[in-house]
């Protein structure tokens, strides 16, 4: 039974769904593993609020060895055992990550696969070595929530499947299960049987569909009624029977709230409940010298007997003895007797002793079973507040406290624990509630959604018919033609926007079908902006229609507008368009006639103005009066024609003015009747322009030739002027040092020190630029100043001379000169430069042949 959970499971298509798949056998080996140890005798299962695992437990009386060799078969030896530190390669492993660390004495097992790794885990109880804590899990870092949890419910729903598989196995008959328990397996097993309950004299029937309690009977009794009073049986015995298929639902409350009233009427009855009878964990009665299995495996596993405790009642206070009845004599006379009264007075006294020890001890032992039954109804309080506390489900949390208040009616403890089951029931009621709305939520929105969304709001209500949430669910449930409003509302902004007929008649179709609906002004709004969007349309489309001059097709979409919003605001501007449409439609025929008189000026203007005047509103009047006037317009063309060709052709005009008036004619008329003729008079009289063209031309090369030479003449006339005012201004600043530098009166200088002449201007201020190396070789070659043509660059020693020896030669404006002294530095051509700096000190400074600077020609 356990292959088609399996294979529902592995159903899925995610990637680590389809890992597991591919590895069916580890997963079936793996759930195997969880069912042999879940059958094991001395294993306590819990609910953990956060386990780590899909599957926990507590073993009692196992060594770390069995345990180890059991786990084994599946996962192979430990990836850690116990004693050891964490290997190296495990420090990173994302299942050590996930448990939070693996301490010393604990054992990890792995099983990899590609997207995950099966776990196993054994944790040793540190202040209780006889316990072992078992994990067993699935860490994948990729495997979605929902994988998750569907991986976590095919565990639990594997394991319990076999218990009821086991528990049922022969011939039907329930044994070792309560009811309630069992009746919890078969809900999450979603089992459909029915159950024959027996306790004593007294015969009930409970039937099950998918799960869920949905009818019962009892001596007459049926449904809620009969189902409290079958669950309340102590001592029952269960018997598996084929389900009713006639059986209709009659129980709509859920399981744990019938569970509950069933207490409660048990509790009102006054019958007094049986207290559980603890699992005694002693061994079972085996042959001879066999052993103790470990799983339901071939492999035998040795397990250390250990006696159970048991949970003796404390000891009842025995009667005080009854002293000895005193023995009524007649009196006598008086006699010595003292020897007998004082073995009656040892008597009483031996008497009271004995009387005084009994009431001493059974005061102690009376005080002392009441504190250590106090000590044990709190031990065992104590126990389930942590049971509850780490479980997770409201489900087990209200057995266990039903389970209790069953086994201890009496306790200190009950009205805590029945505000807690309250607490539990409210919790479980918000939680159908929030089900139900979300279950409402998901539904598609279709025509079977209303129907559907009843349908669960009625459910709730019917089970929770006292719930808080009545008013919320009546108003949803009120809220259902909206909800469906606003989903048709949603539909409507997904229509495709290219019919606006189609777009029109759903949003018709809604305001039809939902009147009263909140979308319906935006629905309306909708309408409006179709018709305005709609309008837009045409107005572009009428473009084109003009352009092939073709206005059938947009007329036939003007009156599928109006056909539609006959009373929007647009239908009176469509119409006007319409119009506009038609009559140029009209005038296009018009024309078409008029061309059937092209040589007949008159006729075909009177097709225009007959046409005017049957229809003076037309929108083309303009047009038409147009055309009118484009045949007036052919017969002032005509005599415009007259005129243009009588002048160009009389000679005494010039031919200038002839050809111009031809161009203007053509100008204006490129496409005229007369076109050709003006063209083929312009063709006659291009010789004669031509001659006239070249006599023009020569005259005013003549005239710009003269002007050239005039401005040449006057340029050079300004050169010289400015060359002359820089030689006054620079002798003016050679005054102060005339003791050596000397002014020759011809551009140039000369150095009484060196004997050498020199240019009064440098090139910066000759030529008003700077320049390159290259360059000034070549101004200094071309140089005719002072009427001497062998101008050269100077060396840098004798630049030196005159900017780096006093008296200084005044700067000029440039800051350094070329000199005749270049060389090859890595893959460059530089040349040695000197700065017009006046100083003593001479610094060697070169620059690169293609930088700007200046030069000052020198000559010996």
């Amino acid at each position: 039974m356990g292959v088609p959970l399996i294979k529902e499971f592995l159903a899925g298509d995610s990637k680590e769904i389809r890992d597991l798949a591919n590895n069916e056998a580890a997963l079936v080996g793996f759930l195997t593993l969880a069912k042999g140890i879940d059958d094991l005798p001395d294993m306590a299962i819990r609910f953990y609020e956060e386990s780590r695992s899909l599957y926990q437990v507590t073993a009692s009386g196992y060594s770390i060895q069995e345990l180890i060799e059991t786990l084994s078969e599946f996962f192979g030896p430990p990836a850690k055992p116990p004693g050891k530190g964490l290997p190296v390669s495990l420090r990173f492993e994302p299942t050590v990550k996930y448990l939070g660390g693996i301490r010393k004495d604990q054992v990890l097992f792995l099983n990899k696969l590609k997207t995950g790794a099966f776990y196993g885990a054994l944790w040793p109880w540190t202040r209780d070595a006889d316990k072992t804590e078992i994990l067993l899990g699935f860490c994948s870092s990729s495997m979605s929530d929902a994988d998750y949890s569907r991986l976590s419910t095919l565990v639990q729903k594997f394991i319990s499947k076999k218990k009821i598989e086991t528990v049922s196995g022969v011939g039907g008959q329930i044994h070792g299960i309560s009811l309630p328990s069992f009746l919890q397996m078969s809900e999450m097993e979603e089992a459909t049987y029915t159950l024959k309950v027996t306790s004593g004299e007294r015969t009930g029937h409970l039937y099950l569909d998918g799960g869920s309690l949905i009818a019962a009977a009892f001596e007459g009794q049926t449904g809620n009624d009969a189902a409290y009073r079958i669950i309340s049986w102590d001592n029952a015995a269960i018997q598996i029977e084929a389900a009713d298929p006639d059986r209709v639902r009659e129980i709509h409350d859920p399981l744990m709230h019938v569970m509950m009233e069933s207490l409660k009427i048990k509790d009102e009855s006054g019958i007094a409940p049986s207290p559980p009878q603890k699992a005694e964990k002693t061994p079972p009665v085996e042959p001879p010298g066999t052993k103790k299995e470990l799983r339901s495996k071939k492999k035998p596993v040795k397990k250390v007997s250990r006696p159970a405790p048991q949970e003796s009642a404390p000891p009842a206070a025995a009667p005080p003895p009854q002293p000895d009845p005193l023995v009524h004599v007649p009196f006598k006379k008086a006699t010595d007797h003292s020897v007998g009264k004082q073995d009656q007075m040892s008597r009483t006294l031996k008497l009271l002793i004995v009387l005084g020890v009994v009431i001493v001890f059974a005061i102690v032992v009376t005080g002392g079973g009441k504190l250590l039954r106090k000590r044990q109804v709190n031990r065992r309080y104590d126990q389930l507040i942590a049971d509850l506390t780490v479980t997770k489900a409201l489900d087990a949390q209200i057995v266990l406290m039903m389970q209790y208040l069953k086994a201890y009616p009496e306790d200190a403890h009950r009205s805590e624990l029945e505000g807690r089951l309250n607490e539990a029931y409210l919790e479980i009621e918000k939680r159908d509630y929030e089900k139900t709305i979300l279950d409402v939520n998901r539904l598609p929105i279709d025509e079977k959604f209303e129907k559907k969304a009843l349908s669960l709001y009625t459910a709730f209500l019917s089970k929770y018919p006292q719930s808080d949430y009545v008013d919320q669910i009546n108003d949803a449930i009120g809220g259902i033609r909206q909800l469906l409003g606003t989903a048709y509302f949603e539909d409507l902004k997904k229509v495709a926007a290219t019919d606006f007929l189609e777009r029109y008649a759903a949003y018709r179709e809604y305001l039809a079908q939902f009147p009263d609906g909140t979308e319906r002004e935006a629905v309306e709004r909708m309408i409006g902006d179709l018709a305005k969007e709609y309008y837009g349309l045409l107005e572009e489309q009428t473009g084109g229609c003009d352009d092939r001059e073709d206005w059938d097709d947009c007329i036939d979409q003007c009156d599928r507008f109006l056909s539609a919003f006959s009373n929007d605001v647009f239908a009176e501007k469509v119409m006007a368009l319409r119009t506009v449409l038609q009559d140029k439609k009209d005038v296009a025929a018009l024309a078409a006639r008029a061309a059937l008189l092209a040589d007949d000026i008159a006729g075909a203007r009177k097709v225009y103005t007959d046409y005017l005047a049957e229809r003076p509103a037309t929108t083309q009047k303009e047009a038409v009066a147009g055309l009118i006037a484009a045949l007036d317009a052919d017969l002032a063309r005509q005599a415009a024609w007259e005129n243009a060709a009588a002048y160009a052709k009389n000679p005494v005009n010039d031919i200038f003015s002839r050809i111009k008036r031809l161009d203007m004619y053509l100008d204006n008329h490129p496409a005229g009747r007369y076109a050709v003729r003006a063209r083929n008079l312009r063709s006659q009289l291009e010789p004669e322009l031509q001659d006239a063209i070249r006599a023009r031309r020569e005259e005013a090369a003549r005239r710009d030739l003269l002007a050239r030479q005039q401005a040449e003449q006057a340029k050079r006339a300004n050169e010289a002027r400015r060359i002359k005012a820089l030689e006054a201004q620079v002798a003016r600043q050679l005054s102060p040092v005339a003791s050596r530098f000397v002014d020759r009166r011809n551009g140039t200088f000369s150095d009484r020190v060196t004997g050498l002449t020199w240019c009064l201007l440098d090139s910066h201020l000759d030529l008003g630029k700077c320049i390159t190396h290259r360059e000034a070789s070549a101004y200094v070659a071309e140089l005719r100043t002072g009427g001497h043509s062998d101008w050269r660059l100077p060396t840098a020693g004798e630049l030196a001379t005159l900017y780096k020896n006093k008296p200084f030669f005044p700067g000029t404006g440039a800051a350094w000169y070329w000199t005749s002294e270049s060389f090859v530095r890595g893959y460059h051509h530089v040349v040695d430069v000197v700065t017009s700096v006046p100083e003593t000190e001479f610094k060697r400074v070169s620059e690169n042949e293609d930088s700007c600077g200046a030069v000052r020609a020198v000559r010996r």
